[in-house]
C-alpha cells in the first residue's frame, strides 16, 4: 500500500456495535460481562464519544466511516426529505449512493491497500472495487438479500412474550416490521396415510400431520426485498409420541414421502442447516433452512416451531466468489438473528441464534483475514441496538417496570453484550503488535421513563398540521410537517408543490413553531419534553446544513424519547446514554488512559488514517485524537530520526 512505512500502525481492526453507548459498555465491563472489551479498554484508551444528531444509524455510521458530518455527507436519516416533492414523500436513507464523502475503505483502495468489510453497516450498494465485502445493508429486515424472513408456526394454545411498554416506531427502528402478522397459524390434523409414500415413523399415539409453508420474501422490508413475487414452499411435519408420555417429537419432510426427511426434532432441538431451493420472480434461489421445535405438549394442544431467516448461498458478497468460499469453508451465513421475532419467540431461542450469528461473523472475518492480504478489517454487529429497542427500555428502575420485567431486561442486555464480547475476543486474536484495534458505535441507547412524544401529534395539536375527514393531510391548511426524526419543514410557497406560507412569513412561522415546541407540556406529566428547537440557520451548530435540513430542528429530553434518535448525542440517562463507544488499543496508542478531551464520531477516520500513515478522506471534517497517541508528532519524530 502506498503509505508511510514508518507509521506506528500497519493494520487496523475496526469492530462496530450499533447502538452501544459508552455508558452501558462501561457498565457491562465493570459488571464483569465483557472481559475482552475490558482488556482492550484497560490496555488502551477510551472516551464517551459525541455522535451525530439525530442519534441514528444512517448518519452515524456514515459519519464514522467518512469523517464528515451529516450536513456534508448528506445521509441524514432513514427517511430523508425528497426535495421538490410533497413533504410527506421521502428518500430511503440506506443507500451509499446518497453519500457525498469518501469512505475510509475507498481511501484505502485509492492508495493501493485492501479493505475487508464484514456486515459493515451502511456500506451497500457496495463501493469497494479491489477489496472484499460481505453484506452490509442495514439492520434486521432491512437487507437486499434474504430469501425469506422468519416463520413462527403455531397451533393451539400460544401467546406472545412481549416486554410491555411503548414500542419505538419503524421510522426509528426499521429492524422490525410492526404492521405485519407475526405468526404463521397452522392446523394439526390426523394423518391421511393415502397421501404418503413409504414407511411412517413409529408412534405410541395416532400420528398427526402439520403443513409448514415457507413464503419467500415474507417479513422483509418491501422497498429492500430481492424480488417481487415468491412461490410458497411447503414442508410436512409428522408429530409422534416416541414414548409413553404423549407427543414429544416432530419429523419434517420436504414432501409426503418418508425418504425426504429434513429434520427430526424433540422439544428444544435445532435441526442442522440444509440447503433448499425457492422460487422468486420466475427463478430459483438457493437458501439455507433451519428449524427449532420450541413447544409441543403431550396432547399436541400447543405447538410452536421456528424457522429463522433463510439466507442465500450466493449473491451477497463482492467479489461474488467470496460467497462461494464462505459456503465451502465456513457454511451458512446469517444476517438477522431473528431480532424481529423478539417478543414472539422465547428469549433463549433468540440468544441461541444471536450466538450463532456472532460466531459466523467472527469465523468469516477470521477466514477472510487469514486467506487474503488486508490493511483494514471492518466488522459490525447490530445486536446492541436490537437490545436497546427491546431490553434496555425497561432494564432500569426509572422505567417503572415490575421487578420480574426489569430482571428479564437486564438479562437480555447481559446476554447481548456477552455474545458481542466473545466475537470481539476472537477477531482481536488477528492483531499483531503493529495492529490498532478500535471498538466503536454510531450512537447509544437509553431506557424509557415516560411515553415518547409524537411530534406529528404535537404539530396537529398546535395547528400546524391539519387533516381532512379521511385522515389525509389537508395541504391547503397545513403550514408545516415533520420529516424524518428531527426536522420540521414549512409548507413554503414556491418551494413546496402545495405551499401556502408566503416567503415574507417564513421567519415568523419559524419563530411560531419554536415557541410552540418550547411551550408544549406533556399531558401525562406536565413537563416540557423539548430540550431544543432552533432554526435551520442555527442548526449548523448541530453540524446540520443544506436543503435536507428542516426549517426548524428539534431535540427531545431522553425521558420523552425511545431508545435513541431525537436525543442530543451528549445525553447520559439511567444505565445508558447517547455517547457512542470509543475504545482504541494497540499500535501507537497510549495504555490505560481515560481521555479527558472531547472525541467526536468524525474524529475516528482521521485518527486511524494518522496512525496508519494514510492521507485523509475527501471531505473529512474531523480531527486526529492526539491525546490518544503515544507520539502525537510521530511523523516529525521519524523525520528527525532520518535526518
Amino acid at each position: 500500500m502506498n503509505r508511510s512505512l514508518l507509521s506506528p500502525a500497519k493494520r487496523a481492526i475496526i469492530i462496530g456495535m450499533d447502538g452501544a453507548s459508552m455508558e452501558l459498555v462501561n457498565n457491562m465491563i465493570n459488571w464483569g460481562h465483557t472481559p475482552n472489551m475490558g482488556e482492550l479498554r484497560d490496555k488502551g484508551v477510551y472516551r464517551p464519544m459525541i455522535g451525530v444528531f439525530p442519534t441514528l444509524t444512517p448518519p452515524g455510521w456514515t459519519a464514522l466511516s467518512t469523517g464528515s458530518w451529516p450536513g456534508t455527507h448528506c445521509v441524514m436519516d432513514f427517511n430523508i426529505r425528497a426535495v421538490g416533492k410533497e413533504l410527506d414523500k421521502t428518500v430511503w436513507g440506506i443507500n451509499t449512493g446518497l453519500c457525498k464523502s469518501e469512505y475510509i475503505w475507498n481511501l484505502v483502495e485509492r492508495i493501493g491497500g485492501k479493505p475487508i468489510l464484514v456486515k459493515w453497516e451502511m456500506s451497500w450498494p457496495p463501493t469497494v472495487k479491489t477489496g472484499i465485502q460481505v453484506e452490509g445493508t442495514g439492520p434486521g429486515v432491512s437487507n437486499h438479500h434474504q430469501v425469506a424472513g422468519y416463520h413462527l408456526f403455531v397451533a393451539g394454545k400460544w401467546a406472545p412474550r412481549p416486554i410491555g411498554g411503548q414500542r419505538d416506531p419503524e421510522s426509528l427502528d426499521p429492524s422490525a416490521l410492526q404492521k405485519i402478522k407475526h405468526i404463521d397459524s397452522v392446523a394439526i390434523n390426523a394423518i391421511d396415510t393415502s397421501q404418503w409414500q413409504g414407511k411412517l415413523p413409529k408412534s405410541n399415539k395416532p400420528v398427526l400431520e402439520v403443513e409448514l409453508t415457507i413464503h419467500p420474501l415474507a417479513r422483509g422490508r418491501e422497498n429492500m426485498n430481492r424480488g417481487k413475487t415468491g412461490i410458497p414452499k411447503s414442508y410436512y411435519g409428522l408429530i409422534v409420541a416416541s414414548g409413553e408420555k404423549g407427543y414429544d417429537r416432530i419429523k419434517v419432510y420436504s414432501s409426503r414421502s418418508s425418504d425426504d426427511v429434513v429434520a427430526d426434532l424433540g422439544v428444544g432441538d435445532w435441526s442442522e442447516w440444509w440447503l433448499d431451493s425457492f422460487g422468486i420472480d420466475g427463478g430459483d434461489v438457493e437458501g439455507y433452512v433451519r428449524m427449532k421445535l420450541i413447544t409441543l405438549t403431550p396432547t399436541a394442544d400447543a405447538f410452536e416451531l421456528f424457522v429463522p431467516q433463510i439466507w442465500p448461498r450466493a449473491d451477497y458478497t463482492v467479489p461474488s466468489d467470496i460467497a462461494t468460499s464462505i459456503d465451502k469453508h465456513i457454511g451458512s451465513f446469517l444476517q438477522n438473528p431473528a431480532r424481529d421475532a423478539l417478543g414472539q419467540v422465547d428469549d433463549d431461542t433468540y440468544f441461541e441464534l444471536l450466538d450463532y450469528h456472532h460466531q459466523r461473523l467472527a469465523d468469516v472475518a477470521t477466514y477472510l483475514a487469514t486467506e487474503n492480504d488486508w490493511d483494514v478489517l471492518m466488522v459490525e454487529t447490530h445486536a446492541p441496538d436490537y437490545a436497546s429497542h427491546f431490553f434496555l427500555s425497561q432494564a432500569d428502575e426509572i422505567s417503572g417496570a415490575s421487578e420480574e420485567t426489569t430482571h428479564r431486561c437486564r438479562e437480555g442486555l447481559r446476554r447481548t453484550y456477552a455474545s458481542v464480547d466473545r466475537m470481539i475476543g476472537q477477531i482481536a486474536e488477528l492483531a499483531d503488535d503493529k495492529t490498532v484495534i478500535l471498538i466503536c458505535a454510531d450512537h447509544g441507547g437509553t431506557p424509557n421513563q415516560f411515553r415518547a412524544v409524537d411530534i406529528e401529534k404535537v404539530l396537529e395539536e398546535t395547528g400546524f398540521i391539519v387533516r381532512q375527514e379521511n385522515g389525509e393531510i389537508d395541504w391547503t391548511r397545513t403550514r408545516a410537517l415533520n420529516v424524518g426524526l428531527v426536522h420540521i419543514f414549512i409548507n413554503l410557497i414556491g418551494r413546496e408543490p402545495n405551499g401556502i406560507v408566503a416567503a415574507e412569513d417564513y421567519e415568523a412561522t419559524q419563530r411560531e413553531i419554536i415557541a410552540a415546541l418550547h411551550a408544549y407540556r406533556d399531558p401525562e406529566t406536565g413537563r416540557h419534553p423539548f430540550s431544543l428547537a432552533v432554526t435551520q440557520e442555527d442548526a449548523e451548530m448541530l453540524n446540520l446544513h443544506g436543503d435536507l435540513v428542516g426549517d426548524v430542528v428539534y431535540a427531545l429530553r431522553p425521558e420523552f424519547d425511545g431508545a435513541h434518535g431525537k436525543q442530543l448525542p451528549s445525553v447520559s440517562f439511567g444505565i445508558g446514554g447517547q455517547h457512542s463507544t470509543f475504545i482504541l488499543s494497540g499500535a501507537g496508542v497510549r495504555q490505560g488512559v481515560t481521555l479527558e478531551r472531547q472525541v467526536r464520531v468524525v474524529d475516528v477516520a482521521p485518527t486511524l488514517c494518522y496512525l496508519l500513515g494514510l492521507p485523509m478522506p475527501a471531505n473529512v471534517e474531523g480531527g486526529v485524537v492526539y491525546e490518544a497517541l503515544e507520539d502525537p508528532n510521530w511523523h516529525l519524530s521519524r523525520l528527525a530520526e532520518l535526518e
